[in-house]
């Protein structure tokens, strides 16, 4: 059985339908009510968790659990306070290995961030990056590195093969890209804004240097990324990035997605604006050694075979976003 953390989050909402489908004995832990019942609909056991509450740790104890994927986190959030970081993201992970190592489970999974590379300027950046910090984020992005450390150690000292996967950021139907502020006010991401002027036929103007480009990865190439991570040979253990290995400048998403999503033969005609700012750091992202070692290979690295995709989870609207977020403040996107 896999004990997935975090399950009621965004990347579990879609994981645990689509492991159980692939034969998978899953049980989901979280602590969201609402997305409890999605879980339950898709016929996914789930039991209430929360990684700094012993007595959950106790409600383990009854499943014969072979493997654990941590997909919980506290979000890097500008208001958010420091300790709280750590408090999840590094001592949850602590002690969610320390019961493997209790409980000889020799398979943990941790799902990590492309922010650790968050002040890093290269062309191509791989697993051996040195990493360095700047910025609001930082805080959040010491206590990811922390959790990747105690990953190691216990993989090194108590025989537990543990997988760490550095997730760039994450493209896909019921994500939200923008900022959402405590009382639910929401600032759309440039991406949301494009995806709405789309749906209207509207201009869409694209600001700053166009040769500056990112590499995002679509939903349904992580879900292939931790099934990969989960059946690895014992001896794989380490870090991972997994992207999509291929980098798109603002442009090119702007008009792969005035492409897609017109409505009624109405396209939004694109333009640059290059004086105004723009993005001011790109990123792509080697997944050489996780298509050797673990066996990942993307799907959708085209643009517009993800946005396609994309689509057809935006009209069914199965795996929509559960947080609260102002009406009049609400993206289309969701």
């Amino acid at each position: 059985m896999i004990a997935i953390v975090g399950a009621t989050g965004y990347i579990g909402r879609y994981l645990c339908p689509f492991l159980k489908s692939r034969g998978y004995d899953i049980l989901a832990l979280g602590r969201s009510k609402s997305a409890r019942e999605f879980l339950v609909n898709h016929n996914v056991p789930f039991e209430y968790f929360d990684v700094n509450d012993d007595v959950s740790f106790k409600t383990l104890e009854k499943y014969p659990i072979d493997a654990v994927l941590d997909l919980s986190a506290c979000l890097a959030e500008h208001e958010t306070p420091v300790e709280k970081f750590f408090e999840v993201n590094t001592i949850g992970v602590c002690r969610l290995l320390e019961y493997c190592k209790t409980h000889s489970i020799k398979r943990f999974v941790l799902t990590s961030s492309h922010k650790v590379y968050n002040d890093v300027d290269k062309e191509i950046i791989d697993e051996q990056t040195p990493m360095s910090y700047r910025g609001d984020h930082t805080p959040y992005i010491i206590s990811k590195v922390a959790a990747e450390e105690f990953v190691k150690y216990y993989t090194k000292d108590y025989d537990i093969s543990g997988i760490v996967l550095r997730l760039s950021g994450v493209h896909g139907y019921g994500e939200i890209l923008g900022h959402l502020e405590k009382d639910g006010t929401y600032h759309k991401s440039t991406f949301e804004i494009f995806f709405e002027k789309a749906l209207r036929g509207e201009p869409i103007e694209v600001w700053g240097n166009q040769a500056i480009v990112r590499d995002h990865v679509y939903i349904k190439d992580v879900l292939h990324a931790i099934e990969c991570a989960i059946n690895a040979p014992m001896d794989k253990a380490g870090i991972y990035n997994i992207a999509s290995g291929v980098g798109y400048s603002q442009y090119d998403e702007a008009r792969a997605i005035a492409e897609v999503f017109a409505r009624n033969g109405k396209k939004s005609q694109v333009s640059l604006n290059p004086e105004k700012e723009g993005l001011n750091r790109g990123y792509v992202y080697s997944i050489d050694k996780a298509r050797r070692e673990i066996a990942y290979n993307p799907s959708y690295t085209d643009i517009y075979t993800m946005l396609e995709d994309y689509k057809k989870e935006w009209e069914s609207k199965e795996y929509h976003n559960y947080h609260y977020i102002k009406p009049e403040d609400a993206p289309l996107t969701l």
